[in-house]
């Protein structure tokens, strides 16, 4: 039911409250049962023979799995891990709440968590202009293909402009991302880790380059684990252009003025990853502003997945991040995931104004 790793982790946690004060969801909503000890509890007891029910499985879901909690505690506890099994036992169990098995339709059935059938016709104009096969894959993800169109467009110029032959899969399958933060890391989940491996392959390419951090995420851990992509280097976006800043491929014109960061969990925590963007920030002459909890101690402002279940929550933690940027007065926030951009641009209360590094940097070279 529970990995031994998961029962060691909750027993634990479900006595401690030191992570409380740093959870995302709990923040908002104001319940205890949305603390990471909460949920160590509810394991605890399902391991120790209590059944788990409908209640139970729901509140594994009001959280958004930015490790917030296991970076802030001191003896390496990793709460996600349980939850994410949690959530595991809830679909098998048919116990996951409507939304969350909507969620999962869409992705099985649609190929994407928001149930739309066409990714944005610019996005699907610019992939099919490139080669099939090149040195470096582009792996766009689903964000930016449906929704974000200015980062993927921004990411190819910028590569051209370095002159880095690359390509993009036309029918891009999901990376399994969203689909375990959903259900855990399943069997089925492999499977289309799997079907992720074979389309790279197929391209030919040496590198594989993500522009989401949730992507770049499960490529560089979870599919290591299963063996995936091996012999193909894996890196983020940022740490790609970034290094083609350092090399003097990429000639960067200074713009100046100041910017405020909003730091990716995914990015930091997931993948320990800050720099890099503070890097294409110096490069163009950017005065950083950092806001209140940055780099690993980022505020995380939902995640997509979190909307997918509910929106009323995501929307609370985005403003929630808002109100870290107001307070000290900031009005331009620069990110560097695709995701984090959408629930800022979609809640923001227009106060604060949201750029992706990438489109920013694309027009300063």
């Amino acid at each position: 039911m529970f990995s031994n790793e998961s029962k060691r982790n909750a027993e634990a946690c479900r006595f401690c409250w030191m992570c409380r004060h740093i959870c995302t969801v709990s923040n908002v909503t104001g319940n205890e049962a949305d603390t990471p000890r909460a949920k160590g509890l509810m394991v605890s007891m399902v391991s120790r023979g209590e059944p788990y029910n409908a209640e139970m499985a729901e509140i594994m879901y009001h959280c958004s799995l930015c490790d917030a909690c296991a970076n802030d505690c001191a003896t390496n506890y990793k709460p996600s891990q349980y939850i994410r099994e949690a959530r595991t036992l809830a679909v098998q169990e048919e116990m996951e709440p409507a939304s969350v098995h909507k969620a999962i339709e869409n992705l099985t059935e649609k190929g994407n968590l928001f149930g739309l059938t066409e990714i944005d016709p610019a996005v699907a104009e610019a992939v099919a202009s490139l080669p099939k096969q090149a040195e470096v894959l582009v792996y766009v993800g689903q964000t930016a293909a449906y929704h974000q169109k200015k980062s993927v467009l921004s990411l190819f110029s910028l590569l051209r402009k370095a002159d880095v032959s690359f390509t993009a899969l036309e029918k891009e399958p999901i990376s399994g991302a969203y689909l375990g933060d959903l259900m855990g890391y399943t069997g089925d989940v492999q499977a289309v880790a799997e079907q992720v491996d074979a389309a790279v392959r197929g391209t030919g390419a040496k590198q594989l380059v993500a522009l989401n951090p949730h992507d770049a995420q499960i490529f560089l851990q979870q599919y290591q684990e299963w063996g995936l992509l091996e012999g193909i280097r894996v890196s983020t976006a940022t740490s790609f252009v970034a290094s083609l800043i350092s090399e003097g491929k990429l000639t960067v014109t200074k713009r100046g003025g100041e910017v405020s960061l909003h730091d990716p969990c995914r990015l930091t925590r997931g993948l320990d990853e800050s720099e890099p963007v503070r890097t294409i920030l110096a490069a163009m002459g950017v005065e950083l502003k950092e806001l209140f909890l940055n780099r690993r101690m980022s505020r995380c402002c939902g995640g997509l997945v979190l909307e997918a279940y509910d929106p009323g929550m995501a929307k609370l933690t985005a403003r929630n991040r808002e109100e870290d940027a107001m307070r000290l007065g900031y009005q331009q926030v620069v990110t560097a995931c695709p995701d984090c951009l959408e629930l800022l641009q979609k809640y923001g209360e227009g106060t604060v104004t949201y750029t992706d590094i990438f489109c920013m940097l694309d027009e300063s070279c």
